[in-house]
């Protein structure tokens, strides 16, 4: 037997990896690395929440709205701690003395503009041409005051918010945040539309550079020109669909954004489907509906019963309200409140994070040793001018 050819260049034995050498050809390159990838989980539940929006209903009517700022905290707090990544929760540290003590810095705020837009009205009420122009300037500054209370109160949420004892926040200028947004908010009216997409990405990539994790500063890498074919078939179909290509074309934009995420070594993705999305905003507005139709109609029922029973014939029955009626109609109300409060929570709020949450995945490796604390400064008081004008979120 020859044995002159064992080991010779002409062999096809499997080199020290098991693979056959290829005799004139490079080394086939390593395997590359397998993507890691996590999946945050919302572990919330129903039954929690309930008891967290009856309570926070019960106590806020006696105390004439005061208790809600702390009931919000409880919320959140509730929601947070069911928010997981990597076995580790996030949690929430804001306290509701912060988020009243806001609300009322705003009210003095709100309070002073509207004495001064009276006192323009008062001094130059012959003037023609001066309350129109007012009107147009007061329009302007409501929008530009909305933005600022949005980037605030974001800023806030993310100060408030850490995981593994490492918080978030977020820099910037809120007043040039609102400057862009109502530029090129006026851009997309002017654009009859067209240009919305152009609005979007610009003020997401002003929030998303602007926000960090301990010392990683995230970044954004989308471009409104791949946004514009979905969003013009949205537009287009708007008034078929009933709004609901809206919906859709922001859950398309809410994975386009997450997928353009940086932070770090770590990217982003998301699986978000546009049925459930469309599914829970149809539930929750036809509950919303039923709820302040049956609210309406126990309350004109109540307030037509005299007329009904002659006891107020002939004339309209509020004139002829009894302490039994007003305490009814005080009632109802006051049952419209805390079931407004359960369906929003049960079924607008929770299916929303279950849906975002469980469809989020964060994509590479990072070693969350070497993260430090940020060093942005905290801010002291809550989101009170998005409270004031009803721009806040949960």
């Amino acid at each position: 037997m020859n044995h002159s050819c064992i080991g010779s260049p002409d062999s096809d034995a499997p080199d020290g990896d098991g693979r056959p050498s290829r005799p004139g050809l490079p080394p086939e390159p390593p395997s590359p690395p397998a993507i890691t990838r996590h999946r945050l989980a919302y572990e919330g539940a129903r039954a929690d929440l309930a008891k967290i929006a009856v309570t926070n209903a019960l106590l806020t009517m006696p105390t004439l709205g005061v208790y809600r700022f702390w009931g919000k905290t409880r919320v959140r707090r509730y929601l947070w701690s069911r928010v997981g990544f990597l076995d580790d929760p996030l949690e929430y540290t804001g306290t509701g003395k912060e988020l009243f003590l806001g609300f009322l810095a705003a009210v003095a705020i709100i309070g002073f503009l509207v004495a001064a837009r009276a006192g323009v009205e008062w001094n130059f009420a012959d003037a023609p041409l001066v309350l129109p122009v007012l009107d147009s300037i007061q329009a302007v500054a409501l929008l530009f005051l909305i933005y600022v209370a949005a980037y605030r109160a974001r800023r806030y949420r993310l100060a408030r918010t850490q995981w593994r004892g490492i918080r978030f926040a977020q820099d910037g200028s809120s007043l040039r945040y609102a400057l862009l947004a109502v530029g090129w908010a006026v851009v997309a009216i002017l654009s009859l539309g067209v240009a919305y997409p152009v609005y979007r990405v610009r003020l997401q990539h002003y929030r998303t550079t602007h926000t960090v994790f301990g010392n990683r500063r995230f970044r954004f890498e989308g471009r409104a020109a791949e946004l514009m074919r979905p969003w013009l078939l949205a537009w287009i179909f708007f008034l078929p669909t009933l709004g609901l290509t809206y919906v859709w074309y922001r859950v398309r934009e809410f994975r386009y954004f997450a997928g353009k995420s940086r932070c770090g070594a770590l990217s982003f993705d998301s699986g978000l489907r546009t049925g459930s999305v469309i599914l829970t905003v149809i539930v929750y507005l036809g509950l919303g509906l039923i709820t302040l139709m049956l609210a309406f109609g126990f309350i004109f029922g109540i307030l037509l019963l005299p007329a009904a029973t002659g006891t107020a014939a002939g004339s309209l029955p509020i004139a002829h309200m009894t302490p039994g009626v007003i305490v009814a109609v005080l009632a109802v109300a006051a049952a419209t409140f805390v079931v407004s409060g359960l369906v929003q929570l049960l079924f607008f709020t929770h299916p929303l994070c279950l849906a975002v949450c469980n469809s989020f995945s964060i994509i590479g490796d990072e070693d969350y040793r070497t993260v430090t604390q940020s060093r942005q400064a905290m801010p002291g008081r809550g989101e009170g001018l998005a409270d004031v004008l009803d721009v806040g979120a949960i």
